[in-house]
């Protein structure tokens, strides 16, 4: 009895899904909440995060769909490059290339920073984008000693 009261609170859960979101969304969803194996680099929330940050910094065009699911494979599922080339339908050799490049941008991002987006008034933008600029520029480890100070 208990069995299909689960299945069928599933069930209802399933439809609700069905109707609240798009295919896309469900998508999401699922590569989320699916467990992340031990030989994984990364949980599938960082993988998101690291992917619209990517995408953010990126001035040249952005990475295929194809490309995306190959470094989700490596990097969130564990896979060898050689196994999310075949998956992917796409040569060995790119999908080394892409990860590459994707580990070179990744050892590139500053360690223990965050990247923050909010709204601001234009002056306060203005300092901020100072700050964040001289910050850049200090040794590493110096600038978590940083004092911020707003002119308003």
């Amino acid at each position: 009895m208990t069995q299909s009261r689960d299945e069928d609170s599933i069930l209802k859960m399933a439809a609700h899904i069905r109707e609240t979101y798009t295919p896309a969304e469900i998508a999401q969803l699922l590569r989320l909440v699916e467990p992340t194996p031990p030989t994984a680099e990364m949980s599938p929330e960082d993988f998101e995060q690291l992917m619209q940050e990517l995408g953010a910094s990126n001035t040249r065009r952005g990475y295929s769909d194809k490309s995306i699911e190959a470094a989700r494979l490596v990097l969130v599922k564990g896979a060898s490059v050689t196994e999310a080339a075949a998956e992917t339908n796409q040569t060995r050799q790119s999908v080394s290339q892409l990860m590459t490049r994707i580990r070179r941008r990744i050892e590139a991002l500053p360690k223990g920073w965050v990247k923050v987006e909010q709204w601001l008034p234009e002056d306060v933008a203005t300092q901020v984008e100072s700050i964040a600029e001289q910050m850049k520029a200090m040794p590493k480890g110096k600038a978590k000693v940083f004092t911020i100070t707003f002119q308003a």
